[in-house]
């Protein structure tokens, strides 16, 4: 592809978005490292936890900016999407859509739910955007199903989720089981309540808790956020259960901070077939619920005692932390993007 890449990314108005902050992320991450990317964002208000203020530009230069570009992000977010602008532009050749939506609540687990996102006919946050699936030159979804047209594209590891961390630092907490809420799914709270009693009895220490939805601009509220990546940088385990989709950032905050992973069983990249091993770690053990999480932390429990110490799990943690930081950070997100743009002719390579 060239080797200087013009983006305009348009994101949702006013809301922030878990998936829009991760491209951001990357791309950001991508020109610290010297790519050649000119980046821009239209002038309105969006909350977000890296500094776009430098790439913010009028919407009328916005506008003539995008005209010229390479590629168009169009960022989905809670009825925030901005169409409008996506329209104004009318670049459909050039634009590809991120939907970070999710069907909220239990609505995963639920098959009328799930049959009426295949057949197109749910209606509210989560359903896939027809409109733009229909004009969009490549359509980008964190959360299953991934009909035709549609490439799989989970949430990554930020960099703010692993600004601190060394691989070579001594762990000293156990287990950590720390979500934002635990209304939905009732694993969440199931787990939490057996790990802390699991830890109580056979001698091992936990950090369990919530974490909140935080406003950029309170300074307590990232303070508080600080705080947990702290506790997951002396996590020697941490245990992610999805929420309102079968994505969720826990599961990358995890990875991100070199911790074992306990995790539901896995459906981020659905049954695509493009999905492979994509995580296939050994750090990474799964449950399907209450019962075989028991077994999962007997189990994990014991490898603690009798082998996570050892040097050639240290060694063997090390390069496969290495591995899942190449294939999953933000960057190796906007790669695939980049990717998947030259290869539809999006992108021309020079």
């Amino acid at each position: 592809m060239s080797d200087h890449i013009k983006i305009a990314f348009i994101p949702p108005i006013g809301k922030s978005d878990y998936l829009a902050n991760t491209i951001i992320d990357g791309i950001l991450w991508l020109k610290l490292e010297g790519k050649d990317i000119e980046l821009a964002l239209p002038a309105y208000e969006y909350p977000c936890p890296y500094d776009i203020l430098p790439y913010k530009i009028s919407d009328d230069r916005f506008t003539g900016f995008a005209d010229a570009a390479d590629l168009i992000i169009l960022a989905g977010g809670k009825n925030a999407t901005n169409h409008a602008l996506a329209e104004k532009i009318g670049r459909w050749d050039k634009t590809v859509f991120i939907d970070g939506s999710e069907p909220g609540k239990d609505r995963r687990y639920d098959p009328k739910v799930q049959a009426d996102l295949r057949a197109m006919t749910y209606v509210g946050y989560g359903a896939i955007d027809s409109a733009m699936l229909s004009k969009c030159a490549l359509y980008f979804r964190r959360e299953k199903p991934y009909l035709s047209g549609i490439v799989p594209l989970p949430f990554g590891i930020e960099s703010r989720y692993i600004e601190g961390f060394n691989p070579k630092a001594e762990k000293d907490i156990d287990f950590s089981c720390i979500f934002g809420q635990e209304d939905y799914p009732a694993l969440r709270k199931q787990a939490r309540k057996y790990l802390e009693k699991f830890c109580r009895k056979n001698g091992f220490t936990c950090e369990t808790g919530k974490t909140r939805g935080f406003d950029f601009d309170d300074d307590r509220k990232l303070a508080g956020r600080q705080a947990y990546y702290d506790i997951l940088r002396r996590s020697k385990v941490g245990v992610s259960i999805g929420g309102g989709g079968f994505d969720t950032a826990r599961f990358w905050e995890i990875l991100g901070n070199g911790c074992l992973l306990m995790t539901e069983t896995i459906d981020i990249y659905g049954k695509a077939p493009e999905s492979g091993d994509e995580l296939d770690y050994s750090r990474i053990w799964q449950f399907r619920d209450i019962a075989e999480f028991e077994d999962r932390l007997g189990e994990v429990a014991a490898f603690l005692k009798n082998g996570y110490d050892s040097t050639e799990t240290r060694d063997v943690a090390e390069v496969e932390y290495r591995r899942i930081i190449e294939a999953h950070s933000s960057k190796a997100r906007v790669m695939a993007i980049l990717e998947a743009a030259e290869k539809k002719g999006i992108i021309k390579r020079q």
